[in-house]
Order: structure tokens, then sequence, then C-alpha cells
């Protein structure tokens, strides 16, 4: 949830802003009953299915079913985390939330001196390449990969200057304690204890900014042919977090919107030349693989990645494992092969930013590009050869989680490479079952049984009802057993909602849902939501109330089935008959019909 930031202070936040004027600055909104309908921004439609209802703050999408609160819309489209939405809304709201503290971070205050130390690094550095003893090395590091002086000020790229401790006394001198600075990875602490040592030294300097284009990190290029590593990342800190950054993505998220396309690319130099070309929708890792995270956030912004790598057998590494991430999430994916021994700056110097398009625009699908790949590593006119090209082609088919992708996938491998289809099936389901193994198969098994029973059902069907009928919940606070529910982000919610009431705390369903800062939790609660309401107006054999005494007679069911006695235990056997003809006589009283 949202850190020690009360709830009645975040729906305060809510409740003061101007929703329909906020979701109107990216989608054209038309009223429709209580609610205002939009094409729906996350993906392309003619008829209008994304909803947004202003008293809840809630949106929704039948089309795509993407869902969320205010706060997970601006993560969405500004790339923000949660607690950046939070602070931009409550600035303008006028809310002040400088006296809350993170629950598992540091304060407000101190994140804000993390900042403020940031900048005044990004600041020094920059100075520095103008003027530094030494910078000479780092500008014409520059020249020789023709970035220009309007590049240089628009990234504010910088010099770390040569020497342990120069932005350490420059920090200091404004009054920062090396606390802070070792918080945010500018210096270090010395081995023997005394004092403390610039982290960036002799290097150039590349800061790392957030979707909003604050400093948040810094890339450092060695500058002498012998230092390692030859790029040097900022920590991890409380505002870095190397896995889900992106180098250029506050430069280039209007572009990537608007486009509906991310350009994937490897170095800094490749970017800031991408941009100083023409080619503003283009973005890099920072010196590590594509993750989940990051695959997720470009979901959020586009409809299309082109992974641009370096051509040799790195590059073509990189690629493979971006392209399995990236299948994970429902994004076209394309890969641009550039020729060898150019990397995408070598090649925008040389061709130009038009030239560099039109390989954009011929780029390969994934499926072309490894299969591509696996002809040119394996003799494919050969049985050997042509079994090799298959298993490497295989593992694109056994990344997909989606079926229907899976499918089309493995129709093409068998076609390409000139194999039955039974046959390419046969091997992915034998090559799934090793994967999967031991126990996470039978995990797996026993997620395909337990679809086919109401077991599957209840946590969502449980959570909606109460969210949408609140004065039941202090009557069933403290009598759901949460361990017999599947686990499933539904109860997980479930829980928290349960277990505020239990402490007895109030609750406020508005208010519990819009403090949602996970954008996945998010999207579950508001699902959840609009599938209740959707409920509440198709069943009409039994009211709200009904269908609540089900629910906790089932869960009663599985309670006593979950207690039943090992065979050969005669006296837990006695006692598990007693309890269970108590329960029927209880049911003969009440009229009640109890589900199997």
């Amino acid at each position: 949830m949202a850190g020690r930031v009360p709830e009645h202070v975040i729906q305060q936040i809510v409740r003061s802003v101007d929703l329909v004027r906020l979701f109107g600055r990216y989608c054209d909104l038309k009223k429709k009953g209580k609610k205002f309908w939009a094409l729906c921004p996350f993906h392309k439609e003619k008829t209008p299915s994304f909803s947004i209802d202003p008293e809840s703050g809630l949106y929704y999408c039948f089309g795509c079913k993407e869902g969320g609160n205010v706060f997970t819309f601006l993560q969405a489209m500004d790339g923000l985390s949660f607690g950046e939405a939070l602070k931009k809304l409550a600035a303008e709201a006028g809310v002040d939330l400088s006296r809350y503290r993170s629950e598992d971070g540091p304060s407000r205050d101190e994140l804000a001196k993390v900042r403020e130390v940031n900048e005044l690094a990004t600041s020094f550095y920059s100075r520095c390449l103008e003027k530094a003893g030494g910078a000479e090395v780092a500008r014409q590091f520059l020249e020789r990969r023709e970035i220009n002086a309007r590049a240089v000020e628009t990234w504010r790229l910088g010099f770390a200057p040569e020497g342990w401790d120069h932005f350490l006394k420059c920090a200091t001198g404004r009054g920062y304690g090396p606390d802070v600075l070792v918080k945010a990875g500018l210096v270090l602490p010395r081995q023997d204890g005394q004092g403390y040592y610039d982290r960036f030294r002799f290097r150039l300097m590349f800061p790392i900014a957030d979707a909003g284009g604050r400093t948040i990190g810094f890339g450092a290029r060695a500058l002498k042919p012998d230092d390692e590593p030859k790029y040097l990342n900022s920590p991890e800190t409380p505002l870095f977090r190397k896995g889900s950054c992106f180098f250029g993505l506050s430069q280039a998220k209007e572009a990537i919107r608007s486009g509906k396309t991310a350009v994937v690319l490897e170095g800094y130099t490749d970017v800031i030349m991408a941009h100083q070309c023409g080619v503003p929708e283009c973005v890099a890792v920072l010196g590590t693989a594509l993750t989940e995270e990051h695959g997720r956030r470009l979901s959020r912004l586009c409809e299309r990645v082109i992974l641009v790598f370096d051509p040799d057998e790195a590059g073509r590494k990189s690629a493979k494992r971006s392209i399995e991430v990236l299948l994970d999430g429902d994004l076209e994916i394309r890969v641009t092969r550039l020729p060898e021994g150019k990397d995408p700056c070598d090649f925008l110097v040389e061709y130009g930013g038009e030239e560099f398009r039109k390989r954009l625009d011929g780029s390969q699908g994934f499926f072309e590009y490894r299969l591509a790949l696996a002809r040119q590593e394996h003799d494919t006119s050969t049985v050997e050869g042509q079994t090799a090209a298959f298993r490497d082609v295989a593992e694109v088919a056994l990344a997909v989680k989606d079926q229907a992708r899976r499918d089309i996938i493995v129709r093409r491998i068998a076609r390409e490479l000139g194999m039955r289809e039974r046959s390419a099936w046969a091997y992915l389901q034998q090559a799934s079952r090793a994967t999967r193994g031991g126990r996470d198969g039978t995990a797996a098994r026993a997620t395909d049984q337990a679809r086919l029973s109401a077991r599957e059902s209840l946590p969502g069907e449980m959570l909606g009802l109460l969210l949408c009928q609140p004065e039941f919940i202090p009557e069933v606070a403290g009598r759901v057993e949460l361990k017999l529910l599947r686990e499933c982000a539904e109860r997980d919610l479930l829980g928290e909602l349960l277990g505020r009431a239990q402490k007895g705390l109030p609750v406020d369903v508005d208010g519990f849902v819009n403090a949602i800062g996970d954008p996945a939790l998010a999207r579950v609660a508001a699902s959840i939501i609009e599938e209740e309401k959707a409920r509440e107006e198709r069943i009409t054999t039994a009211t709200t109330r009904q269908r609540l005494d089900d629910y906790m007679a089932y869960l009663e069911e599985l309670r006593l089935a979950s207690a039943a006695p090992p065979a050969g235990d005669d006296e837990q056997l006695k006692d598990y008959v007693r309890r269970l003809k108590e329960k029927d006589k209880r049911s003969a009283r009440t009229g009640q019909v109890q589900e199997p």
C-alpha cells in the first residue's frame, strides 16, 4: 500500500483533484450516465471502452481489462512511481506530504536530500566538463563520437575530475553530510574508516533521469584505457534501480507514446546520437539485460518494441534474452540488424537518421530473427543441424505464456524447419515438463485442477462483494481463514481489507482502493469491482446477503475438509463425523442450500 501516508489523506488528494480534467489530458472524454468514456489509451480500438468513474477515482477498460486508480494511471502514462504520482497530485491538490515517512524506506525529507545532491552532482560534473583540468580528454571523446554542443547541454553531460575528493569537498562545503552522499551513491567510505572519497573519478558522466527529467543516478565511462570497469553505474539507491530504469526515457516518452513504438539500444552514446539525428523514440538499458520490469514499463507506453543491439555475439545474446522477456507482455517485438562492426552510434554518424529509420522500418519480427540466427549458426541441410536449429527456436515458444501466440509460433517452427506439427508439440511438451519439473510441475497441475472448481473464483467473488457492499465487512472479519483460499492477488487484497476491520480500523473502500500503489494489484481491484457490478445485475435468483452466506458456508466446507482426520484415527474420525452432523442440522434449520 502507500507507506505511511494515511488513506484518508490519499482520498483527500483524490477528491481535491479534478479527475475529469486530469484524465482529459490523455483522452477525449465523453459523459455517458455517471461515467466518462474514451478510446482506451492502452490499446487500439474504434469504439470507446475505457471508462472513468469520477466518484471513486477508478478507471477500467472493458476491452483490454486495464484498470486501476488515478495514481496507477499516472504511473502508466508518465512512467512515474506510485510515490511520484502521489506527490504530483498532492502538489496539484495543495496537500503537504512532507511530514509522512515511507514504511520501509527513507523519509520524504531524506529522499529530497538525495535528489538535491544528485542535482548538485549533475551541475558540478557539467561545469567540470567545461572548465576542469583534464576535461579535454572527455571533450575529445565526445568530438570523436560527433556528439555536438547542443546534445552535451541537452543531456547535461559532465566530467568527474581525477582525484579523490573533488565532489566530496563541493558537497560538504554546501552543508551536505557524508551520510546523504553515501546514500546517493556519490561517495564511498574509506576502508580504514577514516573519511570518504568520490565514487566517480576521471570519467565522462551521463546523468540518468527519471520519467520527470530529474537525475536519479549516473553512468560513468572510463577515459583511461586500463581503467576497469569501462562503464560504472551508480549503485542501487532509494531513487535508482538499474533493473527498472532506462537511459533517455524522459526525453523519449512523448515520441514513444505518440508513435506507439520504443526503440531499445545498448549504449548511452547510441541514444544521444539517435536523438541528435532525429530519432527520438530511443532509450537504452543500463548495462544490464532487459528485465520484466523494463518490459512492463514499455507495455504501458507503447505497442511495439524494436531491439537494436550491437552486431556481435554479446549483442545477439542480449537480443535473445530481451525477446524472451518481452514475450511475456502483449507487445509486438521486432529486431533491427546493423552491419558487422558498427554499433548504432557509428551507423548514425556514417549514414544519418534517415537511413537508420529505414533500417527500423525494415526490422524483422522476433520469430524471423531467431530463425535466421538458428540457420546462421547451424547447418540445416543436415539432420543434426536441423534438430539443433529447432531446439534453438523452440526456446521462443517455451517462453510464451499466451496459448494462441504459442500455437502460431509452433506451427511456424514446424513449417519453416520441415517438421510435422505433432513432433514439434511432442518435443515442447517434454521440454516444458523438464523445465517445470518436480514441485513446479505439481503446482501447475494443481492450478489446472483448481480452475475447474468454485475454489478458483471464491477469493475474487468475495472481495468484489465486500468492496461493493462494505457494510458486510465487519460481519465477516475474523471469520475468513485465508489459508483455505488459493494464493492469488485477490486473496492478498481480501486479507488486507479484512485485517483492517479486525483491528477495529474504519474501512473506507474508496480510500482503500486508491491507496493501492502496485499497478498489478490496482488493476485487479478495478477489474473485480466491475465484475461484481455486472454480477449483481446478472444474478436475480439470490440476494447479496444470500450470496455472502453461500460463500461463508463454502468456506466452512473447506475448513472441515482440511480438518479431516488421517485414515486409521478412530477418535478423530468420530469427532469429524459429529461436526458434520451438527452442521447438517444447522443447515436444515436455516433452510440454506450448502454448495458441495
